[in-house]
């Protein structure tokens, strides 16, 4: 989503109750301090997921079962997936 782009209510509960049950996470080019945006992967680590960040700064809460990988999301992603 975009910055100060509202999201329709329905579509955010959906969201949240796919956070809350996914096994990982990808968050991938957000500064991780827009609300309520920003609060995802602190969710997603409450309910046991991993939380794979990628981003060009550490963004990472500091929890054991995230994975930082600091680099552009054009440049990172590609990588990432040709590994799966």
């Amino acid at each position: 989503m975009w910055f100060e782009e509202k999201l329709p209510i329905d579509i955010w509960k959906k969201a949240m109750a796919l956070v809350k049950s996914c096994d990982v996470l990808f968050s991938v080019g957000t500064s991780g301090i827009v609300m309520p945006a920003a609060d995802i992967p602190a969710i997603a680590l409450a309910s046991g997921a991993t939380v794979i960040h990628v981003n060009i700064a550490d963004v990472s809460l500091g929890n054991p079962n995230e994975l930082m990988l600091i680099g552009r999301a054009a440049d990172m992603l590609p990588h990432l997936l040709s590994s799966l």
